[in-house]
Order: C-alpha cells, then sequence, then structure tokens
C-alpha cells in the first residue's frame, strides 16, 4: 500500500501540473482529464482507506488474539499477519493496522463455528493479503473508470477513419461497460481463488459447510443481483468448493 500510496501522489502532482498548464506536454486535454481523475481515485483509496481502517478499528473494539494467530501461523509459516477479535463484528475482514494489513474475526462467527472452520476462514483472508487483492481491485476499478477512456481516446481518431462515428459510440460504450463488468468478474475470481487456497489446507467438505454456515445465520450480506458485486454469492462459492 505504502507504494501505491507514492505512486498515486506523484501521479496526482504530475497530471494537476499538466491540467494547470505548468508543464506543458503535447497531450490531448481529454487525456489529460483523465489521468487526473485516476490520480484522484488511487490517491483517495490508498491515503483514505488506511485511515476508515483506522478508525473502523477504533469502533470494533478490537483484541488481539494469540490462539488464532497461532493457529494461523500453523497452517502458514513464515507470515507475521496478526488476527484480533471484535465483538461488534458478525463476519471476518482484513483492515490496516500500523501500515500492515490484519485479520478480525467477530467473536459470534467464532462461536459458531468448529476449530478447521475457523482454519477455513483465516486460511481465505490470508490469502487475500498474500496476493495483494485489495491492490488489484484498486488497480482494475482504476482501470475501467479511468484508464478505457483514455485507451478508447486514443484509437478512436484511427477508427473513424475507418468506419461511421455512430459504429465508433457503439463500440466504445460496448468496451467501456464490458470492462466494467470484467472488474467485478475478476474480484469475483479472486473469492474464489481464496476459498480454493483455504479448501486446500483444510478440505473441501469442511469449506462448504463453513460458507453454509455463514448462508445459514445471514452472517454475510447478500443482494439478488450480484453480477456487480465484489464477492459471489454464497452459493455459488458453496457450488465451486463443492466441485473440487
Amino acid at each position: 500500500m505504502r507504494v501505491l500510496q507514492i505512486i498515486s501522489v506523484l501521479l496526482l502532482l504530475l497530471t494537476s501540473t499538466l491540467k494547470l498548464s505548468i508543464i506543458d506536454i503535447p497531450l490531448d486535454d481529454n487525456i489529460i482529464h483523465y489521468f487526473f481523475n485516476a490520480s484522484i481515485i488511487l490517491t483517495g483509496f490508498s491515503v483514505m482507506f488506511p485511515i476508515v481502517s483506522y478508525f473502523r478499528i477504533k469502533k470494533l473494539k478490537i483484541e488481539r488474539d494469540g490462539h488464532l494467530t497461532l493457529i494461523l501461523n500453523e497452517m502458514v509459516s513464515e507470515q507475521n499477519t496478526e488476527v484480533f477479535i471484535s465483538r461488534q463484528l458478525n463476519n471476518v475482514v482484513t483492515l490496516f493496522k500500523n501500515k500492515q494489513q490484519i485479520i478480525i474475526c467477530g467473536k459470534p462467527i467464532l462461536e459458531l463455528l468448529d476449530n478447521s472452520q475457523v482454519k477455513f476462514l483465516l486460511a481465505h483472508e490470508y490469502f487475500h493479503i498474500k496476493k495483494n487483492h485489495l491492490i488489484k481491485n484498486i488497480l482494475s476499478f482504476t482501470f475501467a473508470i479511468s484508464g478505457v477512456p483514455i485507451l478508447l481516446l486514443i484509437i478512436s481518431p484511427f477508427l473513424i477513419s475507418r468506419i461511421s462515428i455512430l459504429w465508433v459510440l457503439i463500440i466504445a460504450f460496448i468496451v467501456y461497460i464490458s470492462c466494467f463488468i470484467f472488474h467485478f468478474i475478476f474480484s469475483q475470481r479472486r473469492e474464489f481463488a481464496a476459498d480454493k487456497y483455504a479448501s486446500f489446507i483444510v478440505d473441501s467438505e469442511v469449506a462448504k459447510n463453513t460458507l453454509s454456515i455463514l448462508k445459514k445465520h445471514a452472517l454475510v450480506p447478500e443482494k439478488s443481483y450480484n453480477i456487480f458485486e465484489t464477492h459471489p454469492s454464497l452459493n455459488k462459492r458453496i457450488e465451486k468448493v463443492a466441485s473440487k
């Protein structure tokens, strides 16, 4: 996250100087505009998320749990992720604490699960941390919002010289919406990948039972239509782990 913060702030400073014409580079104003938007999004996410995490941690009143941390260390050696518990939380989340990502487990969910099921949840969250899924989601969202328009602006003169403006607009619309959908598809695939990793550590039956408990007790909020959600439905996750 620190690297992303530095890059995003530098990009924001550069695009600000371009937008204010302090630096003169022969770039289309629209391209500069979308680069500026991208830098704002990246800076917003990279700077604000740790701040939001700080206040959320304060609200959750977390307590360090050596037993859960030990369980995670036994599953995955050579890692320093700490595990905390909170009575104010129903599920399991990862947040930033002192520049490091931590895992927070809700006390209510721990009371419903046995040891192997807790292992599944810890392994799932650890995989997100290990693979930097949070940063990947930020980058793919930023690309969908600002990167795609920049690419379309670059290639549109080439397309306009060969096909009608109507077809160019149709292609641009399809590409833009498709990239948005792909952002959510890839985010959901990361959830499936985390489930697969955790299933490998425990087993598919434990994974299935754990997710079934989450669904039964409604510990993970779900919506009826989830194509534009970062998380797949629990039913889909259960089907995936059951098919392993």
